[in-house]
């Protein structure tokens, strides 16, 4: 039996050691979530721009427009500070595996999926909201070519 094959069924996460780590288009989402949070990073001693990070990876300016829309969204809509990790910090934190799990299951046409995951995570009044930029967000992602697997993602819990 395989046992990845149990979590293959679920849409929500897991933070189990079956997930492997972000591939370079998670990468890419993830580095530009990290450093909108956190422009000035000590571990690499330099200032870095989200918007750069976008260009970089192909996205059209409507789409790093997107992005932006798309984390004032998210911050509005949590009635906490977002689950991050430093941008040097290789394991992802649940906020951050969220996100990219609506994303990925937005790109695969699954948003149903997709609501309940944003069900699970956010007040009910800004899953509409969300679910619209995250959309808008993961088009933007296929149209520069970054496609999200829909896949467990081992996530760390601060503590």
């Amino acid at each position: 039996m395989n046992p990845t094959a149990l979590f293959a069924r679920n849409d929500t996460l897991i933070d189990e050691t079956f997930a492997q780590h972000p591939d370079s288009a998670e990468q890419t989402v993830l580095r530009a979530v990290r450093v909108w949070l956190r422009p000035h990073c000590d571990a690499h001693g330099k200032a870095e721009n989200w918007r750069g990070v976008l260009a970089e990876a192909g996205l059209a300016t409507n789409g790093i427009d997107h992005f932006e829309h798309l984390m004032a969204t998210l911050c509005r809509a949590l009635c906490r500070p977002l689950d991050t990790r430093c941008r040097c910090a290789s394991e992802l934190a649940k906020d951050e595996g969220s996100l990219l799990q609506v994303i990925a299951l937005l790109q695969s046409t699954r948003s149903e999926a997709a609501v309940q995951l944003l069900n699970d995570w956010l007040p009910t009044p800004s899953v509409s909201g969300m679910l619209k930029t995250a959309r808008w967000f993961a088009i933007a992602l296929l149209d520069a070519g970054l496609r999200l697997s829909h896949r467990a993602r081992r996530i760390t819990y601060m503590h």
